[in-house]
C-alpha cells in the first residue's frame, strides 16, 4: 500500500485532522559552536520571541533550553557586505545534497507523525469496543505499521546522509580560499547591514544537542550532534575527519579507523592527568603514512572535539583543531 492510499484511509478525516490543529512542540537543550569565524550577532526564534545568542569559535555556548516548533531558526546580521562570496561548485553540490536529505527527512517525518496519530485513533476505537477489532481494522493497522517500518528506514538513511553532507560542508569550509575581491564603495558609503535567515534545523525528537555552525555563501549550515548522556562523555575525545581521506588513529594499545567525512568518540589509553600520543596515519598508495602526532592530556572533567584538517600541498600531512569543553561546576548545595 503506498503513502497516498494510507493517508486516504476512511478514519483519517474523522479521527486525524480533528486532533492535529496544534503544531508539534519540541523541548531540547543545546550548545552551539561556530566552526570558522565566530557569529556575534546570531539570534534564534522561540515562538514569536527573538533571543540573542553569540556563538564563539573557540568554545561552546552555555547550555540553552528551547521549547517551540520542531524547526529551530537562526537569524544573523551581516555587517560586512551585501555581496556574499560566491560558492564553489563543490560547496554548491554539497549544500544541494544537504537540502535533498533535509527534504526527505521532513516529508518522511510528517507522514510518520500522521500515521502514528491515526494508529492511536484506531487503537482507541478498538479499546472502546472492548478490544474487539474487526478484520478490516486489523488489516488497516497492519498496513499502517508496515508503512511505519518503511519510514523508519527512510529516516535512518536520511539522517546518515544529512550528517555526511554536513561534514563535507565543514571540510570544504576548512579548505583555503582566495581572499575576496575588494569592491569599491559607491559614493564613499559603506554597505548597510542585512538581516538574513541564515540557518535552520528540524529536530526529530527532544533531547540534548551540540550544534556546529559552518558558513556557506550568505548563510550557515547546522550539524546537530546528539549529546545524550554517554554519547560524548567528559574525559573523551571526539575526532571529526575533515581531511577528505581515510585515516587511522594509532595508539600504543589499539588502532581506530576513521573514514573521510565521519566522526568517532575515543577514550584515551592514558590515566587521568597523564599525556597520551596518537599517531594519525593517512591512506597512501602503498599503505598508510604518518600525517600528524596528536598529544593530549587525559582530563576526567574535560571532553575535546578534535577536527582533523588537511594541509595544502602536503597530501599526507594533517593539522588538528581542538575545542575543549569543561564539565560545568555543580550548583552549590547539590552534594
Amino acid at each position: 500500500m503506498n503513502a497516498r492510499a494510507l493517508l486516504c484511509l476512511p478514519l483519517l478525516a474523522a479521527g486525524l485532522f480533528a486532533q492535529t490543529s496544534d503544531k508539534p512542540k519540541l523541548s531540547i537543550r543545546f550548545r552551539a559552536l561556530a566552526f570558522d569565524e565566530a557569529i556575534p550577532n546570531a539570534s534564534y526564534l522561540e515562538g514569536e520571541t527573538l533571543r540573542r545568542l553569540t556563538i564563539p569559535n573557540n568554545a561552546f555556548t552555555p547550555e540553552v533550553t528551547y521549547k517551540g516548533s520542531n524547526t529551530l531558526r537562526f537569524i544573523t546580521i551581516d555587517e560586512e557586505t551585501l555581496n556574499p562570496r560566491p560558492l564553489s561548485p563543490e560547496m554548491s553540490a554539497a549544500i544541494q545534497r544537504l537540502r535533498r536529505a533535509q527534504a526527505v527527512t521532513l516529508q518522511a517525518s510528517d507522514e510518520y507523525a500522521q500515521i502514528t496519530r491515526l494508529l492511536d485513533t484506531l487503537n482507541l476505537q478498538t479499546t472502546e469496543r472492548a478490544g474487539k477489532a474487526s478484520a478490516g481494522d486489523l488489516a488497516q493497522i497492519e498496513a499502517l505499521n508496515g508503512r511505519l517500518r518503511e519510514l523508519s528506514g527512510i529516516l535512518s538513511a536520511a539522517s546518515k546522509e544529512t550528517e555526511e553532507a554536513n561534514l563535507l560542508i565543514l571540510r570544504l569550509e576548512a579548505a583555503p580560499r582566495p581572499p575576496p575581491k575588494e569592491d569599491k564603495k559607491k559614493g564613499g558609503k559603506a554597505p548597510k547591514p542585512t538581516s538574513t535567515p541564515t540557518a535552520e534545523y528540524t529536530f526529530q525528537k527532544d533531547g540534548s544537542y551540540l550544534l556546529l555552525f559552518s558558513s556557506g555563501g550568505n548563510g550557515h549550515q547546522i550539524l546537530a550532534l546528539d549529546d545524550a548522556e554517554g554519547a560524548f562523555p567528559y574525559g573523551a575525545f571526539q575526532f571529526i575527519n575533515l581531511t577528505g581521506k581515510d585515516v587511522e588513529l594509532r595508539y600504543p594499545d589499539r588502532k581506530v579507523a576513521l573514514r573521510a567525512n565521519a566522526r568517532t568518540v575515543v577514550k584515551n589509553p592514558a590515566s587521568d592527568h597523564q599525556y597520551a600520543l596518537a599517531e594519525i596515519h593517512t591512506r597512501a598508495d602503498d599503505g598508510y603514512e604518518v600525517g600528524h602526532v596528536y598529544r593530549s592530556l587525559q582530563q576526567p572533567n574535560v571532553r575535546s572535539l578534535v577536527f582533523l584538517l588537511p594541509i595544502p600541498d602536503e597530501p599526507h600531512a594533517i593539522r588538528s583543531k581542538t575545542i575543549e569543553d569543561r564539565r560545568p561546576a555543580e550548583p552549590a548545595g547539590t552534594k
